[in-house]
């Protein structure tokens, strides 16, 4: 066996001096750029969408300077709130009329039933009345032929 006897110093690595590769750093710099520069191009384009909007509801205009536009709106919304308060009004109305159809019709309902029965009741008496005159004739028709045959055998020679 062999003794090897070795140093215990500790080196310490060796220090770069150099400069580090550039590609490595040149990525981070390209990147954060980027995001900068897209971060200024949403800003640009959220302004011009919003100025598109703005002209959009100023009719072509950017500046809001149409006090009367918004005056001529509110007189529109006014007048479009006291029609449709007419037609709430008119509805109620046309709802009162039915509800006093709907009352007025039960109540003839209710007369028109009674007035069916009594007209029953009058037809029923009226086709007695017919069967018992149709007897009435019959025993009429009988009576008379009787009473011809009779009289043709009293007085033979007419």
């Amino acid at each position: 066996m062999s003794v090897h006897n070795e140093s215990l110093e500790i080196t310490r690595p060796v220090e770069r001096t150099q400069e580090p590769p550039s590609l490595e750093y040149n990525a981070v710099r390209n990147d954060s750029l980027t995001m900068f520069g897209a971060a200024i191009g949403g800003a640009v384009l959220g302004m011009l969408l919003t100025l598109l909007v703005l002209a959009v509801i100023n009719g072509g205009t950017l500046s809001f300077s149409g006090g009367e536009r918004l005056n001529v709106l509110e007189a529109s919304v006014a007048r479009i709130d006291e029609n449709v308060g007419a037609v709430s009004t008119n509805v109620d109305i046309v709802a009162q009329q039915a509800q006093n159809l709907q009352t007025q019709l039960t109540t003839i309902e209710g007369d028109l039933g009674g007035n069916i029965a009594e007209l029953q009741s009058a037809v029923d008496t009226l086709n007695r009345s017919t069967s018992q005159f149709g007897i009435f004739l019959t025993a009429l028709d009988q009576a008379l032929s009787e009473a011809t045959a009779a009289m043709e055998d009293a007085v033979p020679g007419q």
